[in-house]
Formats: C-alpha cells, structure tokens, sequence
C-alpha cells in the first residue's frame, strides 16, 4: 500500500458501499475495468493502477478487479513480471495475472468456475477502448448487463477526509510550483524554460508525476490551453502568461491557474484581471447543495460577466466553455458544470472551479484562476490556498 495515501480500512469501506448497492440493484457481480488511461475506477477500489500504453488500441496494460455480491474480491492483471508490484500497492489478497495479457479471458474462466456467467452483471463500460468493448460483449454474451451501472462512478463523485487531505497537499506543491515560475518569468525566457521549471519543482516534491504544465503567453494565452502545451517562444515586455498546471500526490490529482504579465500589466489587462477575479468569486457564491451543475453557465457568464464586459468596453473575446468540473482520480471528473450536466451537487464533491475570460487581442490576452472548492452542508469551502493574483497583477 502507498504509505500516506489512502487506507486499507478506507478501502474495505469503498467495498462494504459497494455491495450495499449491489444487494440493491440485485447485481451478481461487478466488473471493473482499468488501463492506463483511464484506470480511476479500478483504483478507487483496489489501489492498483496499470502501467504503459504500448499496447495498440488497448490504451496500455490493463487489469479487471471482480468483486461479487458475497464479498469475493478478484484482481486480474495481464502481465505476471508486475504481479510483485501490484501486491505492495495493493489490498487485493486474490490476484491472478495471465500469461498471455488475457484479463477479460481469464476473468471469464473464474465467474464461470464460480457459477455467475449468466447472472446479473454491473459493468461501467465508458472506460473500455472499443476492441475490448466489443470482444467483452461477445464473451459475456450470456450475463445479463447492467452497462448503466455507475455505483463506482457514484462513489468516486463525493471525496473523503482523507481524498482531500490529499488533494489539498498537491495544491500546495503546486503554489511553490507557481512561485517558481513567477521568479522566472521575465523578458527573454522562453515557455518551455518555465514548464521544465515547473516540473521539477513539482517532482521535487514527491508527486508521482506532473500530469501537465501549460505555459501559454502573449497569442497563445487568448484562448483556453493551447496545443502544444509550451514553445520555444521567448517573452517580451507586456505579454499575459497564463500558467496552468497539474500534478498526482498519491493518485489523487490538483490543479492551479494563475496569470503574470511580464513587467508592468496595462491598464486593459488590469480590468480583464479584475472582472475575471468577480466572475470567479460568483462562480464560487453559488456552489451549494443541490444546485444542479447545468445551473451555472448563464449566471456566471450571460447575467454577469458579459454585462461587466461590456460595460468595460470588451467587445471581442471567449468565455470558458463551462465553469468547472470536478476533479479526484482524474483531472476531470464528474459534475462538469455545463449546460448538459444534470448532475445534482452533494456535500464532499471537490470541484476545479475555472471560469476563464479571454480577449482577443494578444496584446492584453486571457485570464483564467482556478480554485479547487469542496462542497458543504451549507456552501463550500476553497481549498486552495495560493494568492489568486500574483506579480504586477496583484
């Protein structure tokens, strides 16, 4: 088990819910699956998260944990030269690996031996590349299938005492990241000088890794996260660096955007600077139980910010496509606070709340602060500790 991460005995609660719903929902048998790229519900439950992504249209190695409504918890792996690894970090007991990479084979022998092929099966497919999908469909042809089952999905939405600890912690190693950055950022220093940066306070740390450093200024800065990430461009006098970064502690993932210009800030993106600030704040007055997450976009961005742009004179620029979302095992997770979201919000949801304005105009730019809140019986709570302007913006 990962030493300060995520207990045995908080595990074995994540079981017991479990199999409260499955009893509920009369579900023989839950299978979840995991790779290594999309591995959160598979490590939300048993701690194991699969590694590579060699593997053509397979997303990487992958592992399948069963668990029926007896109890029989089962960890499938597809390689057995990890076998080792998989038991330090994890609570499983039962864990077997195929010799050829077979996980939905071998996990098909065990429910037969088991007598649950043609129960009720639990399965959350969206994880599944579509290869797997279609040959998991022509093997477990005889189950019944619950593919709406989302218990584990359900589970991961709220956070523990101990979930946000931990997120809290990587939001911390994320403002020295930012400070770092900050000291850096000066006229001649390229983008990628400050990602690299950036990383290696990160890792420094103790993250397992960071997940991603955008280091976007001047043009790149005018619309939400560019691609690539950062560029050999150098900065000069007066352009918006809009920094977003990530990382994993302990699994679990944080994230910060902060914005600096580079010497003096204009006039211009000093009031960009101070109404993306209020929409922020509003964005954050409104979280509360039981506020649907469709319920945001129109009075964060229709009913106040565009009235304040406007008022200021902005005429030409984007608003963020949505105001935030949640955030845990992922990056991004359930609810995503958009128009299409139904997803009604519950005390213990950790959300990245980022609803970023950016002018067109390269020469002022675009601004996005995230806040990590959590929500609570009343309202929420900001988790994140970093100044919200920094530099000559503060």
């Amino acid at each position: 088990m990962d030493e300060g991460g995520i207990t045995r005995s908080e595990f074995e609660g994540r079981i017991s819910k479990c199999l409260a719903e499955m009893e509920a929902e009369k579900i023989d048998v839950l299978y979840v699956y995991g790779d290594g790229t999309r591995p959160e519900n598979l490590v939300y439950l048993t701690n194991c998260r699969p590694v590579g992504n060699d593997k053509p249209a397979y997303s990487g190695y992958n592992a399948v944990f069963l668990l029926t409504r007896s109890g029989e918890a089962t960890l499938v792996i597809d390689r057995e030269w990890y076998m080792d690894w998989v038991r330090e970090d994890s609570w499983v007991e039962d864990i077997v690996a195929d010799s050829q990479g077979d996980t939905l084979g071998l996990s098909y022998e065990i429910l037969k031996k088991r007598k649950l092929i043609g129960g009720k099966m639990g399965v959350e497919v969206t994880p599944m590349p579509t290869p797997f999908y279609l040959r998991f469909k022509k093997v477990f042809g005889q189950s019944k299938m619950d593919e709406a089952c989302q218990i584990v999905s359900r589970l991961r939405q709220t956070k523990s005492k101990k979930e946000i600890e931990l997120i809290s912690k990587g939001l911390e190693i994320l403002g020295k990241a930012h400070d770092a950055v900050l000291l850096l950022a000066r006229e001649g220093i390229r983008e990628i000088d400050l990602q690299q940066e950036a990383r290696r306070v990160i890792l420094d740390e103790g993250v397992e890794y960071p997940a991603a450093a955008f280091i976007d200024s001047a043009r790149r800065s005018t619309i939400p996260l560019a691609n690539p990430m950062a560029t050999p461009y150098r900065l000069k006098r007066g352009d918006m660096v809009l920094v977003s970064i990530f990382c994993a502690y302990k699994k679990y993932y944080s994230g910060m955007d902060r914005c600096c210009v580079v010497g003096e800030a204009s006039e211009k993106q000093r009031t960009l600077a101070d109404i993306e600030l209020k929409v922020l704040e509003r964005a954050i007055s409104l979280v509360k139980p039981g506020v649907k997450a469709s319920e945001f976009m129109k009075p964060v961005y229709t009913y106040f910010a565009e009235p304040l742009l406007k008022e200021a004179g902005f005429e030409n620029y984007n608003t963020q496509g949505y105001v935030g979302h949640g955030t845990g095992l992922m990056s991004v997770e359930s609810p995503i606070l958009w128009k299409l979201d139904p997803v009604v919000l519950k005390p213990g949801m950790v959300i990245d709340m980022e609803p970023g304005i950016y002018s067109k105009d390269p020469g002022i730019g675009g601004i996005r602060t995230a806040d990590f809140v959590v929500v609570t019986e009343t309202g929420c709570e900001v988790l994140t500790k970093y100044p919200r302007r920094i530099g000559s913006l503060a």
